[in-house]
């Protein structure tokens, strides 16, 4: 006699697997927060890809920078990592980096 499996387990399960299926393919991109920055290669990036594709530019800003010798990282610029609220330099370092 095999063993049962819960009915309620497996309806949970099949609930949790189409919500993940769903989100990823009819969300798409996480909108960027500032989509209408006056950094054109911000705006650029917003409109590519959203939060993901800008974090991707900034990482390779950052990348040049740190092989020019500068330590730069995302809190250099920005107060918190949830909602990217810049720091008062926060502009006119990114100016220096662009």
């Amino acid at each position: 006699m095999q063993p049962r499996i819960p009915t309620m387990l497996v309806l949970g399960a099949m609930f949790v697997a189409g919500l993940s299926l769903s989100s990823a393919s009819a969300d798409g991109p996480k909108p960027c927060i500032n989509a209408n920055s006056e950094f054109a290669k911000v705006k650029a990036a917003c409109a590519k890809g959203g939060q993901d594709e800008v974090k991707k530019m900034m990482k390779a800003v950052f990348d040049k920078e740190k092989a020019a010798g500068n330590d730069v990282k995302c809190n250099s610029c920005h107060e918190n990592l949830k909602d990217y609220k810049l720091k008062p330099n926060g502009k006119a370092d990114l100016k220096k980096y662009m």
